[in-house]
């Protein structure tokens, strides 16, 4: 099971859900995104603290002073390196999982290939925290557009609608600025029926989705 969870096979989450997530595997984070993120939403601040707290062990900087460093500046740069990158990305990737999951969304199955497979294999508990870390932080810079065979194992599942649980490129919004954050994260809806973000945000709880 662990080994399908990091391959691209999609794990089952709830078998009452209708959407699947697809957790990026070859996308930087975007440090202006994640500064909107964690300084609007309490629970993606509180679940990226979380996170952050464990990967620093592992760290020779933490995680925090890199990706929120100024975007010109020394630090902001190690997001290169690959245990930064691949660090950052999973921080990111389960806090947005827990805010989207705390809206409300209903999710049925994940899956990732690569970075974003140690991504779902922590999130449905086949990797606890300290093994995934270790292997994110030990595993090799994600290769670019590594998500396609994930993507397809969702489809082939019939999920009809598939969120990108991931940043985007070219990702970037104020803190505090609702709107911007949420036209932003409507642009991760890749196949189906979209969701109304707004909605979900001010009327927490999966009984407000239509199944379809």
């Amino acid at each position: 099971m662990g080994r399908s969870a990091v391959s691209g096979a999609p794990v089952v989450v709830d078998r009452e859900g209708d959407t699947g997530l697809l957790f990026a595997a070859g996308r930087s984070v975007r440090p202006a995104m994640a500064r909107a993120l964690y300084g609007t939403f309490p629970v993606f601040r509180a679940e990226f603290d979380a996170m952050s707290r464990v990967v620093d062990e592992r760290l020779p900087l933490p995680l925090a002073a890199v990706v929120f460093a100024p975007e010109d500046g020394v630090d902001a740069r190690l997001l290169y390196r690959a245990e930064f990158g691949r660090a950052a990305l999973f921080a990111y990737q389960v806090a947005l999982y827990r805010l989207w999951r705390d809206w409300g969304v209903r999710v049925g199955a994940v899956a990732g290939d690569g970075a974003g497979g140690l991504t779902a294999a922590y999130v449905t508990g086949v990797l606890g925290l300290d093994e995934a870390v270790r292997r994110v932080v030990a595993g090799r810079r994600p290769r670019e557009h590594g998500d396609a065979r994930a993507e397809r194992a969702l489809r082939g599942a019939g999920f009809r609608r598939v969120l990108l649980c991931g940043p985007r490129y070219g990702d970037g919004a104020a803190v505090d600025h609702v709107p911007a954050l949420l036209a932003a994260l409507s642009d991760l809806h890749l196949s189906g029926d979209p969701l109304d973000w707004d909605q979900l945000r001010r009327f927490r709880g999966g009984m407000l989705l239509d199944r379809g």
